[in-house]
């Protein structure tokens, strides 16, 4: 009888599963609805996004904190102000500079950046493009001692996870079609980011893409969507890692093989993926 009643209270605990949003920075204006119609508008290609349940997410470049090479406290306090008009946007400031494996040269701005966010009362969540964990781009080979390298590294931007409410890893697909190259990266990028989330209560909110770039798109600029099923797939093996978000990125100045701009189609492809990975 007491193991009926044991049997019966385990079976009577409610479920719970762990959610895991998607957020998009993708600037594009072509798409293709659910009635197979084309549009070319990237305010109501927004609007599409997020009537399918793609959240949105500020990406803050450059331009919009910096002031010849420096934090600039006035454009900050307005990325502050804004963030307190809709507090449930979360903020991603994207800090590209410096020497990576020199922390001297990227430290302080990001610290000061994040400091006068803070200091101007910066509401919505906040954290940084690919810094902590730092970033093990595409022409690095992933082997024991660059995990090492890179984890050595990471302790040295460590202080950047008492100033954030979530931490970005990068694991875009880059030109690593194959599902097994681009695991092993995001295993590590992922791992890296759980120690200091876990360490310090933070979220974990990684930067993937939609499209693959070609090994010399930073001449041709040409990039491949990927597949329904290769999206799927990613998606599923990002979310079995308990990440609490994904933002899906992708470039905006991309452009296909055949010279064409890239379409995001709800019913094929990625972009179909990705709404019914949201739905599901």
């Amino acid at each position: 009888m007491k193991i009926l009643t044991l049997i019966l209270a385990l079976v009577s605990i409610p479920v719970t599963t762990h959610s895991t949003d998607i957020y998009q920075f993708i600037i594009w204006n072509q798409y293709i609805d659910q009635n197979n119609k084309l549009h070319n508008n990237t305010k109501g290609f927004q609007n599409f996004l997020s009537e399918n349940g793609l959240k949105q997410i500020r990406v803050i470049y450059h331009n919009r904190f910096l002031t010849n090479g420096k934090p600039d406290p006035e454009k900050i306090k307005k990325i502050a102000d804004l963030s307190k008009q809709d507090p449930l946007i979360p903020i991603s400031f994207d800090i590209e500079i410096g020497n990576k494996f020199k922390s001297q040269t990227i430290l302080p701005t990001v610290n000061q950046v994040l400091d006068l966010y803070h200091q101007y009362g910066g509401a919505a969540p906040v954290g940084i493009y690919g810094i902590l964990p730092q970033n093990i781009f595409g022409l690095e080979k992933m082997n024991k001692n660059t995990e090492r390298q890179y984890t050595q590294l990471n302790k040295q931007y460590e202080s950047i996870a008492t100033k954030v409410d979530f931490i970005s890893p990068v694991i875009y697909n880059i030109w690593f079609s194959d599902f097994n190259e681009w695991k092993q990266r995001t295993d590590y990028h992922l791992l890296e980011a759980k120690k200091y989330a876990t360490k310090y209560n933070l979220k974990i909110i990684p930067y993937f893409s939609s499209s693959y770039l070609d090994k010399n798109f930073s001449k041709n600029r040409i990039i491949k969507p990927l597949s329904e099923q290769e999206m799927k797939q990613r998606l599923a093996y990002i979310k079995s890692k308990d990440v609490d978000g994904i933002i899906i990125w992708d470039t905006s100045i991309g452009i296909l093989k055949n010279g064409e701009k890239p379409v995001f189609d709800a019913n094929q492809g990625f972009g179909k993926a990705i709404i019914e990975f949201i739905k599901e």
